[in-house]
């Protein structure tokens, strides 16, 4: 109880000592009413007598939220004659809302024992306002900036221009008067005549048989070249798109062009319907219809491939014969509409 007592009174005692010391601290901006935008001055001072160690408060990045802190010098301290010391905190704020605001107070902290006493300052009020920007005489009309003038174009300035123009259509002229129609087609290789769909498809046949797939046991695979082989051929021979069709598709589109007999349509049906049933069904067949589908695809590619082209002497001399001159011609298409259907 006793220690309590002699705290308590130490305490007030310290208190008194410093209060007869005249602790003060005042915080103030340069001025009480500023315009949206403009920047101005805050000033916050401690003044203390000699010997007072005091820790001031301070701000970092706004002043009562919207009054923004755009700069804050270094502290200064003075020491005056009688030795009371003046601590100086020196800001730069602006703000770009309008309003009044109130700012909170600043304060010292001043230890003293085991105690800290604090010396607070007034708070501080700013009004911030719009300007005037209403014109003082509002008869006056506003007209716009006017624009800078364009100088005149001179002759000298447009003759490069028109020498240029000349050359250049003269230019032109000489080069399509004097050059031949095509100058690179001398450098150029004419593209191989398209082959023969027979000639494609009983070539990939040939090859497909010499692989010797399904002796190999991948019979999905052979039959799967197979029937491609057969729809390419279809698709190039007769313009019947067969690769994207179903095998009962083609089969009514040959049909319906009457371009190939009914044996033929059968094999077409045969072999792509087998190939189906191998691809999707996975259907394995017996190895005597391994040749048999390969047989009947060349068979097919034989007997609805184009004639071949007849000499130029052979054909001059069907023309020149008399009497025989028409039926030879009928013959011919006789033979080549039966190579086609066949």
């Amino acid at each position: 109880m006793r220690k309590a007592f002699i705290s308590i009174v130490v305490f007030l005692t310290s208190v008194l000592l410093l209060s007869a010391q005249q602790i003060r601290v005042t915080s103030k901006p340069d001025t009480s009413v500023m315009l949206i935008g403009d920047q101005i001055g805050f000033t916050v001072t401690a003044e203390m007598p000699s010997g007072v160690s005091a820790d001031m408060s301070g701000a970092a990045d706004t002043l009562a939220g919207k009054i923004i802190i755009l700069r804050r010098d270094p502290r200064d301290t003075t020491v005056s004659a009688n030795g009371s010391v003046t601590i100086t905190d020196r800001y730069l704020i602006t703000a770009f809302d309008t309003g009044s605001y109130t700012i909170p107070p600043f304060y010292a902290g001043v230890a003293s024992g085991d105690s800290l006493l604090r010396f607070f300052s007034d708070y501080s009020f700013l009004d911030v306002i719009r300007p005037d920007v209403t014109p003082p005489d509002t008869t006056d009309v506003i007209f716009d900036i006017v624009g800078p003038r364009s100088a005149p174009v001179t002759f000298r300035e447009i003759l490069p221009w028109i020498i240029i123009t000349l050359i250049v259509a003269v230019m032109v002229w000489l080069l399509a008067r004097f050059l031949p129609r095509n100058p690179l087609r001398r450098f150029v290789r004419p593209p191989a005549p398209p082959e023969p769909a027979h000639v494609i498809a009983l070539r990939d046949l040939k090859t497909l048989r010499s692989e010797e797939i399904w002796q190999k046991g991948d019979i999905k695979e052979y039959y799967s070249r197979l029937s491609d082989i057969l729809r390419r051929y279809i698709d190039n021979r007769y313009g019947v798109s067969s690769p994207e069709l179903t095998t009962d598709e083609t089969v009514r589109m040959l049909q319906k062009a009457s371009v190939t007999t009914s044996g033929q349509m059968a094999i077409v049906k045969e072999v792509l319907s087998l190939s189906d049933m191998v691809k999707f069904a996975k259907y394995l067949p017996d190895s005597a219809l391994h040749e048999s589908s390969m047989d009947s695809a060349v068979r097919f590619v034989e007997e609805t491939r184009l004639p071949d082209a007849a000499p130029a002497d052979t054909k001059d001399k069907t023309e020149n014969t008399s009497g025989e001159g028409s039926d030879g011609a009928v013959a011919g298409k006789q033979k080549e509409k039966g190579g086609r259907h066949a």
